[in-house]
């Protein structure tokens, strides 16, 4: 999802919700369950660059979330965990 002011976006996974969303000041944070866990203020370069992670525990499983982001005319956001691509774009 675009809107003027950056990008978002969301997924649930196993009951928790996810969401990630940067500007185009390259602020760029991850909320769980409405908790930022993780904020970045790195600048988004035309390469796949993981710029936010965090793990999230689910009883006795941990989990690895991580966003990656990339850059041209406009920011493009993909929101992963333990490696698999959950939501946002695939570049």
């Amino acid at each position: 999802m675009s809107d003027p002011d950056g990008v978002e976006c969301r997924a649930e996974f196993k009951g928790h919700e996810i969401r990630v969303f940067s500007t185009w000041t390259q602020d760029a944070r991850l909320y769980i369950d409405g908790v930022c866990r993780d904020r970045s203020i790195r600048r988004v370069s035309l390469r796949k660059t993981r710029i936010l992670s965090t793990n999230l525990r689910i009883g006795t499983d941990d989990y690895r979330v991580e966003v990656f982001a990339k850059a041209l005319l406009s920011i493009r956001l993909q929101l992963r965990i333990d490696g698999r691509q959950v939501a946002g774009e695939v570049f």
